[in-house]
């Protein structure tokens, strides 16, 4: 019995000692639930959460990582739309002849084919930023006809960034690129192809949109210095005298447009309801009338008409891609918000972790010390134990 028991003793004495030299190994002080049943189970929670928190954060750099390149491809559309509208100006000054407007075809064509790279940008994974869910296929071709499709999807992916938020990574091609309002997005205007004077039509304004009538509208010169206003039915809704050196406006129906030039008896202008028409469409449109510019100035004034319909269409597709810019910020703004608030959070939890599990070297030390003396003391006193039997002194 006595050997039994100090047996037991010095097996239960190593079990400390290995428990403790391992924890001082691991650096934690729970290895096994054994160790603490109740602190496993909590640190089993927080380590949940905590994963859970890095997930998230995850999601929000790989969001944010998506943002920042569209937010960059956003603002190199920006600067070629821009460069492209300095060149409709230059074209519509009336000083160039029909080679310059060709050269300024030119380097339109070849801005449209800049624009297009980056509609068609990708990301580091090879995934087209503006194709939707689409995100393997390439969101902008060039057909037969040589105009451009969208053929992406018309709606993106999002990402969790914690339990109650999530965030669009990406914005389809044909919201900004695609579907930009014609005109100044009430009404266009066009001078008709059949003009013999040099009147110039402009893009015209809303005055009163509670009297506008989306209606096709004709103005037509009866002579050079009166007009009248039809609708598609033919009534006519305004009539006067033109006089170009008040800015040539004509008013009705709650819009405003103005004439300038001199008009020749029968020529017609039209006023149409806006649509929609993709950015690809107006650059192509006005490659085409630039490279057929030029002649006598009937033909001058039709060209500008086109030139400033083109302006403001242009003008339309940089609201466009300045109010996705706009969103794209925000989203980033939210993104980085949601993250700085989790790494918080996260920290905190890390910190319980480290409070929970982590072990005390000092005080682990000193009880190493102390089991391992007390396992010395224990096979010391069981080899004198040994020696306790009459059989010695036979």
């Amino acid at each position: 019995m006595l050997n039994e028991l100090a047996l037991n003793g010095i097996m239960q004495d190593e079990s400390a000692l290995s428990n403790t030299q391992n924890e001082l190994s691991t650096g934690l002080s729970i290895n096994s639930p054994a160790d603490n049943p109740v602190g496993e189970v909590q640190l089993l929670q927080l380590s949940n959460t905590a994963n859970q928190y890095q997930q998230y954060i995850s999601n929000g750099q790989s969001a944010s990582t998506n943002l920042d390149l569209e937010q960059s491809a956003l603002s190199s559309a920006t600067t070629t739309l821009q460069s492209i509208q300095s060149l409709v100006v230059q074209a519509n000054s009336g000083s160039n002849n029909a080679a310059d407007l060709q050269e300024i075809g030119t380097q339109v064509a070849q801005l449209e084919q800049q624009l297009l790279g980056v509609a068609n940008t990708q990301n580091a994974s090879g995934g087209y930023l503006f194709a939707g869910y689409a995100v393997n296929t390439q969101p902008f071709v060039r057909g037969a006809n040589g105009s451009v499709s969208y053929v992406g999807e018309n709606a993106t992916s999002s990402v969790q960034l914690d339990g109650d938020t999530s965030v669009q990574i990406g914005d389809p091609g044909s919201s900004v690129f695609m579907n930009v309002p014609t005109g100044n997005g009430t009404f266009t205007t066009a001078a008709s192809s059949s003009n013999s004077g040099t009147g110039v039509i402009d893009a015209g304004t809303v005055t009163d949109a509670a009297q506008w009538v989306s209606d096709q509208y004709t103005i037509t010169f009866t002579d050079p210095s009166d007009y009248q206003v039809t609708n598609s039915a033919g009534t006519v809704v305004a009539s006067g005298s033109y006089d170009s050196s008040s800015g040539g406006n004509i008013s009705f129906d709650g819009i405003e447009v103005g004439i300038s030039g001199a008009p020749a008896a029968g020529d017609t202008f039209t006023v149409s309801p806006s649509s929609t028409q993709s950015i690809f469409n107006t650059l192509d449109s006005l490659v085409s009338t630039l490279n057929g510019g030029g002649g006598n100035a009937a033909a001058q004034a039709q060209l500008s008409s086109k030139l400033n319909g083109a302006l403001q269409q242009i003008d339309q597709a940089l609201n466009q891609v300045s109010t996705v810019t706009t969103t794209v910020g925000s989203r980033i703004s939210l993104v980085n918000s949601v993250n700085t608030s989790l790494t918080s959070q996260s920290t905190a939890v890390q910190t319980q972790i480290s409070n929970l599990d982590s072990l005390n070297y000092a005080a682990a030390s000193s009880q190493y010390s102390q089991e391992y003396l007390a396992l010395q003391a224990a096979e010391e006193s069981y080899a004198e134990l040994g020696q306790l039997s009459l059989f010695k002194y036979l």
